[in-house]
């Protein structure tokens, strides 16, 4: 006679994902070989009913059981949209360090002097780099809650290239139209 897996109908003891763990506690000797032994020395083959006396239906086996593998890991907890960004809102406007690379934006300035200044201007003190990242930060933490309040009166909460240009004219920044 051949070997055979059934499902046993759970019992409650518990959230188990092997069915051979499950058998062996609710019906007695296995059909598989496990690596304990057998219990009570008995060898010979039992299979366990698959029909549920309480719906009289056959109950087929777990498929997602089945199709996930032994050792995988739970799934990472998620929070709920915006408790995230709320939480990094928070961290930000404690921190009073600069959120800007140090590197990136004087490449930047350097760039920038290169294309526009004349040719022997071209050597910035660190005093004055600092001193421009800071306004530079400082301008556009005002644009991003000024466009902010043009979304929210717009009845959205999403940020649009039109809500930055509608906070630079009404608030008289960067270049007039």
């Amino acid at each position: 006679m051949a070997r055979t897996k059934h499902f046993a109908t759970r019992t409650g003891s518990g959230n188990r994902t092997d069915a051979n763990a499950s058998s062996s506690q609710a019906a007695g000797p296995t059909t598989t070989p496990t690596t304990r032994g057998t219990e009570g020395g008995d060898n010979t083959q039992q299979t366990n009913p698959t029909t549920s006396p309480a719906t009289g239906g056959r109950r087929g086996p777990r498929r997602a059981r089945q199709a996930m593998p032994r050792g995988s890991q739970k799934k990472p907890y998620r929070f709920k949209p915006g408790t995230v960004a709320l939480r990094e809102i928070r961290h930000f406007q404690k921190q009073t360090n600069l959120l800007i690379p140090a590197a990136s934006f004087m490449r930047q300035v350097r760039s920038i002097t290169h294309a526009l200044a004349p040719p022997q201007i071209n050597r910035w003190t660190a005093e004055a780099l600092v001193a421009l990242q800071e306004a530079a930060e400082d301008y556009l933490v005002g644009l991003f809650s000024d466009s902010m309040l043009c979304a929210i009166h717009a009845r959205r909460v999403t940020l649009m290239r039109k809500d930055f240009e509608l906070a630079r004219r009404l608030g008289g920044k960067g270049r007039p139209w």
